[in-house]
């Protein structure tokens, strides 16, 4: 039987809500060694995604120099205690548990993207990236 996001898919996910400071998110990543999360609203909906793209993009609008003076990622200002509210992606692409590896991949190549989120039932269940499907690409 072909796989499907649901025998690929992270389900130990580490998410952030809209109000987490934007700092703290950079910490998570560092820490948790992670490049992107789902964030959720208090009652487990999805509201939008943030990756350490975004983080990067705010820095470029911030003050591009400041990235040059410091030696990593949460060392950077980040915005105090700004909101990932401002820096996350609300227009995200989507699957369901059901979908087959090979429609995960038309996706991401489609939409030029590295992470989907999985939704079942209007709540995130998973999150699968770039490197989960090479992972399993002919297994």
């Amino acid at each position: 039987m072909p796989k499907t996001a649901r025998d690929i898919m992270t389900t130990d996910l580490i998410t952030v809500t809209p109000t987490t400071p934007i700092r703290e998110f950079a910490r998570i990543c560092v820490e948790d060694n992670i490049s992107g999360a789902p964030v959720l609203n208090v009652d487990g909906s999805l509201a939008g995604l943030v990756s350490k793209t975004d983080l990067l993009e705010r820095l470029l609008e911030d003050d591009p120099r400041h990235m040059q003076e410091t030696e990593s990622l949460t060392d950077l200002w980040l915005g105090e205690d700004n909101p990932i509210a401002e820096i996350m992606v609300e227009d995200m692409v989507t699957v369901t548990p059901d979908a087959s590896v090979p429609e995960l991949a038309a996706l991401m190549a489609e939409h030029r993207i590295h992470r989907l989120v999985v939704l079942e039932g209007g709540k995130c269940v998973g999150m699968i990236t770039s490197l989960d499907l090479l992972s399993n690409y002919g297994s």
